[in-house]
């Protein structure tokens, strides 16, 4: 058992909550926002993960990197967590490009 893909996704989880923090992107702009759309998100992919599981699109496949630890069957314990990372993600790009758009603006304008 290996805890190799866990690590990795938490520590670049945490990469993203210094940059959040940093420029105040998602959680630490609006936390109830940020927390609410995560778990739509989250939960909408998990719904279309569970169909790709129960249609027999998507399977665990065999790695050396991952835990082993299953949720459900064919749902390993890394993806809700790979999920979220990649939801945090968008947030915290889509936030950082308007504020940099936001900025030029206000530079074009000045």
């Amino acid at each position: 058992m290996s805890f190799a893909y866990l690590t990795i996704l938490l520590v670049t989880l945490g990469c993203m909550v210094l940059c959040d923090w940093r420029w105040r992107l998602a959680f630490f702009h609006d936390a109830r926002r940020a927390a609410l759309l995560s778990v739509v998100v989250v939960g909408a992919f998990l719904v279309w993960d569970a169909l790709g599981i129960v249609t027999g699109s998507f399977y665990r496949g065999a790695s050396d990197y991952m835990t082993g630890i299953e949720l459900a069957p064919e749902m390993p314990i890394e993806e809700p967590i790979f999920l979220f990372f990649l939801t945090y993600l968008t947030i915290n790009l889509t936030s950082g490009a308007r504020l940099l758009l936001d900025a030029r603006a206000r530079q074009v304008s000045a």
